[in-house]
């Protein structure tokens, strides 16, 4: 699967007034013209794993906003020469900030809300809420689209690209008086989210990095996206809102992040030396299947005083071939706890504050900071 980014196809197109001293803009953006619809709303339910918890999600979206969305004209329009760093700021907003989706991006919001109170969570967990909710909508690959979706359509559809899931993500934290950006990576075509934070690797302008395509730690950019991408360019930062809450715990998505590269380095250590031991277990293996044939020829000749001379041989090999056995099934102990951790924090990214917190009651975090 590759991260497809949808890059915004653009009309270029010139006006000829008539009358002179017209007034032309210098672009014409995508808008949602409401569609006349049968039934007035369409009732769409997600639910995800958030923290311990299950949330669902159920929102009443507006039919006609919804197709209105869909069957918009999404191509921009520009009527003077404009650089990508002109247009694109203007194009991304028009999708975010659209008034005939403010009704559902409110409410998404009321729901979002909802489930900050029954939680009683902070700024920080309830914007992982916000995150683990967009990343939780499956990703979707289809080449056919080419440009964006508005955030209701994402919603509404349950799946979206990159750039889909991006825009309805900023969409949310924009509204939620968090400082909010979006993250433009031309050379790699993808889109990702920044919000100011500290702590973290700063993107740019005090952004810290979050992918929306699917679960990660708020303030990692992914080591490698499906298709082998790797983040090595500077993103082009487009600003949706200063807004005044920050994310304050890259303390501990950095610890999470450092703890999955902790355990595969030590599942690589300990297969190598598991490798090793392996080689040792063989060739002690056939030592001790050779001299047991050649003890098997004494007994049969009568040879019994060579014989009882070679069994304590035979022994202290069979001992330490047991030795080798006990270090081997210790390091594959090892290795298995390794593995099962690394699993653990890949399979339950959607829930930094538990995950921290069961680290580093077990010890793994202070046996972490002590190899370092």
């Amino acid at each position: 699967m590759v991260f497809l980014f949808r890059f915004p196809v653009i009309a270029v197109m010139v006006l000829l007034c008539i009358a002179s001293g017209c007034v032309q803009p210098d672009m014409v953006l995508p808008s949602i013209s409401p569609a006349q619809a049968e039934s007035p709303a369409l009732v769409i339910d997600h639910t995800f794993p958030f923290e311990e918890s299950e949330i669902t999600i159920s929102l009443p979206l507006d039919s006609g906003v919804y197709y209105g969305a869909r069957d918009a004209d999404k191509q921009i329009y520009l009527y003077t020469d404009l650089t990508d760093r002109d247009w694109l700021p203007h194009y991304y907003r028009a999708f975010i900030d659209d008034p005939h989706q403010e009704e559902f991006l409110l409410d998404l919001i009321e729901e979002l809300r909802r489930v900050r109170s029954d939680l009683q969570l902070d700024d920080d967990r309830y914007l992982e809420l916000c995150c683990v909710f967009v990343q939780s909508l499956p990703y979707d690959d289809d080449t056919v689209l080419i440009e964006p979706k508005f955030p209701i359509e994402t919603y509404g559809d349950g799946t979206g690209d990159c750039d889909d899931k991006s825009l309805l993500l900023a969409g949310i934290l924009s509204r939620e008086e968090y400082s909010v950006a979006l993250l433009l990576y031309s050379e790699e075509a993808h889109m990702a989210v920044g919000v100011k934070g500290d702590g973290c690797r700063d993107i740019g302008d005090g952004y810290v990095f979050i992918e929306t395509t699917r679960s990660n730690f708020v303030g990692i950019v992914p080591e490698m996206l499906a298709g082998d991408i790797v983040l090595e360019s500077d993103p082009l930062i487009i600003p949706i809102r200063d807004g005044t809450i920050r994310y304050g715990r890259c303390d501990q998505t950095i610890v999470l992040s450092d703890l999955l590269t902790y355990c595969r380095d030590e599942i690589d250590r300990l297969n190598a030396e598991m490798e090793r031991e392996s080689v040792l277990i063989r060739e002690m293996n056939d030592d001790i299947g050779a001299l047991r044939r050649e003890m098997d020829i004494l007994i049969r000749q009568g040879r019994y005083q060579e014989y009882n001379r070679q069994v304590p041989v035979f022994n202290s090999l069979i001992d330490r071939y047991n030795k080798r056995i006990e270090e081997y099934n210790r390091l594959v102990r090892s290795a298995e706890r390794y593995v099962a951790i690394h699993t653990t924090l890949i399979n339950r990214m959607y829930d930094r504050y538990g995950l921290y917190r069961e680290m580093l009651k077990e010890g793994i975090i202070a046996e972490l900071r002590s190899g370092i």
